[in-house]
């Protein structure tokens, strides 16, 4: 059944009190004198909208950058993560915390993707990393030197808060950031990472490979 065109003041109105005296709690719009007025009365109101927002599809991504240092061990191909740190511009910071958590876990999950994660297939499509004991997946103690830094030059102006995405700066880069790391501590070999993840093996076999060939020539 159609709304009635009447308009039904808003709950503060209502109630008496300034709209920022109200308090949404358990279903309930509530003043501090005791008073409270159900959402379901207020559904029975005819509702309007006086404001809206729309951002025309405009995305608030972040910008940023990346920088590593590693030490590869060309004998075992151990690559060890010495400093990795990340600067993004987020816009505005609205939960300090959540955001520097939310950074650090990108950056957790994009080296896991880089040296951990594997999928690995036999030739019927059969998966052959089908738990966590065959795929491995990064904890707390895999990564302990890394460092995330959000910067708030420029607001967003797609929205009213002026914030931008923070997860995707942190995790994006890691993995070419990785490969070129590793490429550049293996550049006496001529050693070119191309596929992830760059596990031990993978990372030996690239400067065997190169060992091999320059010796036999």
């Amino acid at each position: 059944m159609p709304c009635s065109p009447r308009s039904a003041p808003p709950p503060a109105a209502r109630l008496g009190f300034a709209a920022e005296q109200v308090e949404l709690v358990d279903g309930s719009a509530c003043v501090p004198d005791g008073r409270s007025l159900a959402f379901a009365e207020l559904a029975a109101d005819c509702l309007r909208v006086t404001t809206a927002f729309g951002n025309e599809n405009r995305l608030t991504y972040t910008y940023g950058s990346a920088a590593a240092h590693v030490a590869v061990d060309p004998g075992t191909g151990d690559v060890e993560l010495l400093d990795c740190l990340v600067v993004e511009d987020v816009g505005r910071i609205v939960n300090p915390l959540t955001l520097h958590g939310q950074a650090i876990g990108g950056m957790v999950q994009g080296l896991g993707g880089a040296f951990m994660e594997h999928l690995v297939y036999d030739a019927n499509g059969q998966l052959l990393a089908g738990n966590l004991a065959d795929y491995l997946i990064p904890t707390a103690t895999d990564f302990p030197k890394i460092r995330a830094i959000a910067l708030e030059n420029h607001l967003s102006p797609s929205n009213p808060l002026g914030v931008k995405g923070a997860g995707e700066g942190a995790i994006i880069p890691i993995g070419g950031l990785m490969a070129n790391a590793v490429a550049n501590a293996l550049a006496s070999f001529g050693a070119m990472p191309n596929q992830l993840p760059l596990s031990p093996a993978r990372v030996w076999h690239m400067s065997s490979a190169k060992q091999s060939t320059r010796g036999s020539g």
